[in-house]
């Protein structure tokens, strides 16, 4: 995958988490979530195949559509440190400052749901 497609990609996730996560944008946020799920799915990489199996868990939870806030919240939180790791690992380099902004987001949004 070219840098330049995971930058775009990257800066989809962030500006829908920037957004928060709310009933009325599910649908950009699985459309999101899909697309990176079998972006790092594809990888085939030990690093990333675990981020892709908690964003298929997160797609499953909110298709079902009166997800549970604090369940999604907590798998968001574990995205959040999950790719806050890649960020910092040789695989994440290329794009290290934006896989540490959307961690955070992750990381923020996820704490806000489990408040709920």
């Amino acid at each position: 995958m070219a840098t330049n497609e995971i930058d775009i990609g990257l800066d989809e996730a962030v500006a829908f988490l920037q957004g928060g996560v709310q009933r009325p944008t599910i649908e950009a946020g699985l459309r999101v979530i899909e697309t990176w799920e079998q972006r790092l799915a594809a990888s085939e990489s030990p690093e990333l195949l675990p981020i892709a199996e908690n964003l298929a868990d997160l797609r499953i939870q909110l298709l079902a559509g009166d997800f549970d806030p604090a369940a999604v919240g907590e798998l968001m939180v574990t995205l959040g440190e999950q790719v806050q790791a890649v960020a910092e690992s040789d695989v994440g380099a290329p794009v290290a400052d934006k896989l540490s902004q959307l961690g955070a987001l992750l990381t923020d949004q996820g704490n806000a749901l489990t408040s709920q």
